[in-house]
């Protein structure tokens, strides 16, 4: 039977643990933002308005400074704030930033950690990564990779200069990805399964040092559960979910799918299959 993490558990256990709960529980309450691209190198549909940013640091002093700064440039809109990961996620869904800054060491959880599941949950949002750990060799990769990186202590300029090259470069991995026939409360009952599964395979996954690949299933089933709950209201039965992400994020994911095994596989059913087909 599935259980909670053990008391003593390493930190990283716990942070996630927190995000999930404080954000409903993993796929409640967490819209999809849905930006596009324009040709003109800027977020289409928001040519007449300024890029939306979002300042995610635990230090409340950095944050004040960086917004002083970054509303000196016409371009920006500082929407937001956040203090840490799990705020940083319910963010993404209330504010749908363009934009995002994010400080690495933080308590609850981390911004490795908001990576991989930020990739499918706002798969167009470009993260720079503002830290004194930024630059470390080796430290970022794979899913916790972000679009830039700048080291605190360089000045404000190179930070700057990273966002504005963001805004007008989209990224060049993003993926769409459809599931395929499916019938949306057979999807939804899936979700649901992985609610109350994940504790258990949360635990799996630090125990066994796929944490990366979790987090950006997490990622996936926040993405989808928008996208079932919307279909299954407007009578959609089968329908063809889907939704956009990072190419490493969709690796990421179906990697954690195979890693489930077929028993906690099973109760996923029949997402779970429909995705790992989908999923490069």
């Amino acid at each position: 039977m599935c259980s909670e993490p053990r008391p003593g558990s390493r930190g990283r256990r716990r942070q996630v643990t927190a995000v999930t709960r404080s954000s409903g529980h993993l796929n409640r309450g967490v819209r999809v933002p849905s930006l596009a691209w324009g040709n003109n190198g800027c977020v289409a549909g928001v040519t007449t308005e300024l890029a939306r940013v979002l300042i995610v640091d635990d230090k409340a002093d950095i944050r004040t400074l960086l917004a002083t700064r970054l509303r000196l440039e016409p371009a920006f809109s500082v929407v937001g704030e956040a203090a840490n990961g799990a705020e940083a996620i319910a963010r993404v869904g209330e504010l749908r930033p363009h934009l995002m800054v994010l400080d690495l060491q933080m308590p609850i959880m981390s911004g490795e950690e908001v990576i991989p599941i930020v990739r499918s949950l706002a798969p167009r949002l470009r993260i720079v990564v503002f830290s004194a750990y930024a630059g470390s060799w080796g430290r970022l990769g794979g899913t916790e990779r972000p679009d830039a990186e700048v080291r605190k202590g360089s000045g404000l300029q190179p930070l700057v200069t990273e966002l504005h090259r963001l805004l007008v470069e989209p990224p060049r991995d993003l993926i769409e990805v459809c599931v395929g026939s499916l019938d949306a409360e057979a999807g939804l009952r899936a979700i649901r399964a992985w609610d109350r599964c994940y504790p258990c395979v949360h635990q799996l996954a630090a125990d066994q040092g796929w944490m990366g690949e979790f987090l950006a299933l997490v990622g996936v089933f926040l993405a989808l559960g928008p996208v079932l709950r919307d279909a299954a209201t407007a009578g959609q039965r089968p329908c063809r979910p889907r939704f956009e992400t990072r190419r490493n994020a969709a690796r990421a994911a179906k990697r954690a799918l195979v890693a489930l095994g077929e028993e906690l596989g099973r109760s996923l059913e029949p997402l779970r299959s429909r995705l790992l087909r989908a999923l490069p």
